[in-house]
């Protein structure tokens, strides 16, 4: 099988990578890879990558924000990979390389990679990542060659791409809990040290463990402004009103002069058929439980951070 990898230059990094997981898979010569790095000096660009597409069984997208932000990428490689698709001449595979908006684009009519559409730069081993991608594309074109009804020597190619609608039981949710808000600390953590390096703003953390974080942010070019952040996680809910979400498994954060027990807001836990994910559920508002717009831990964290540093006087 020949694979089209279309990928943002601002990528390397990623392109690299999945060609190493990819080595053995063309050891064994079960595919091939072209990416734009095969168009030689005074090339054609347009009439390259159209005849590189027109000969490819798998259109593979390396997804990221400058990818989406590619007008070539999306416009071009992608739309008419999107067409050859409706004829059913080739399947695309979303590789999701960096967290990006991929769920309110065309892309999200396909199965993605790795598993759940996790981005490979938010797994703990990206090679474990990578790992998931090739045994999946190894299982995709093992099936390519089990269709009975073909003559010998036929080949053909599924343009079917699968999405498996699942239910989630509480331990999943559990963890995916706690793998957030692990990261979350994580993140956080690296912004209050980069805050130290700024003139009279000092931040420390008061406390980090597996359900509670909390760091006080001062700002000494103002006359006694000081602001503590608070996150906690909840399996079941303190506030009355969260009995009434999704799930019951949240992240609530405050920000403010004291450390307050009220909140500023949660997010909750939600799915759909497919996929766990966050919503955003403001604190005591007649349209909680509404919420639509799904949070990265990305999404959570700058978020939260913005309003800590709003709450003392700093932007960016």
């Amino acid at each position: 099988m020949k694979a089209f990898i279309s990928y943002s230059h601002f990528d390397e990094n990623h392109l690299t990578l999945l060609h190493k997981h990819l080595a053995y898979l063309q050891r064994e010569k079960l595919i091939t890879t072209w990416t734009d790095n095969e168009i030689l000096a005074g090339g054609k660009i347009d009439e390259a990558v159209s005849d590189a597409l027109s000969g490819c069984n798998i259109f593979m997208a390396l997804l990221s924000p400058d990818y989406i932000n590619s007008n070539y990428c999306y416009e071009k490689e992608f739309e008419k990979a999107l067409e050859m698709q409706e004829r059913e001449k080739l399947i695309i595979v979303p590789i999701i390389a960096e967290p990006c908006d991929w769920l309110n684009t065309p892309f999200n009519k396909f199965k993605a990679l790795p598993k759940d559409g996790k981005a490979i730069s938010e797994w703990s081993n990206t090679n474990t990542a990578l790992l998931n991608v090739i045994q999946n594309l190894r299982t995709l074109i093992a099936g390519t060659d089990k269709d009975p009804f073909l003559k010998p020597g036929q080949r053909t190619v599924s343009t079917r791409n699968y999405k498996v609608q699942k239910d989630f039981d509480s331990i999943q949710k559990v963890d995916f809990l706690e793998e957030t808000f692990k990261k979350m600390s994580d993140h956080l953590k690296e912004n209050v040290e980069e805050l130290n390096s700024l003139d009279n703003i000092q931040a420390k953390i008061l406390e980090k463990s597996k359900d509670g974080f909390e760091a006080i942010l001062v700002n000494r070019n103002k006359i006694n402004n000081e602001s503590v952040l608070r996150i906690t996680t909840e399996q079941r809910s303190v506030i009355p009103m969260m009995q009434f979400t999704n799930s019951g498994y949240g992240i609530s954060f405050s920000v403010g002069e004291k450390r307050q027990r009220n909140f500023n807001s949660t997010f909750q836990i939600a799915n759909d058929e497919y996929d766990l994910f966050w919503e955003k559920q403001p604190i005591n508002s007649m349209s909680y439980g509404q919420a639509t717009e799904r949070f990265t831990v990305r999404d959570i964290v700058e978020h939260i951070w913005t309003e800590w540093l709003k709450s003392i006087g700093i932007e960016f």
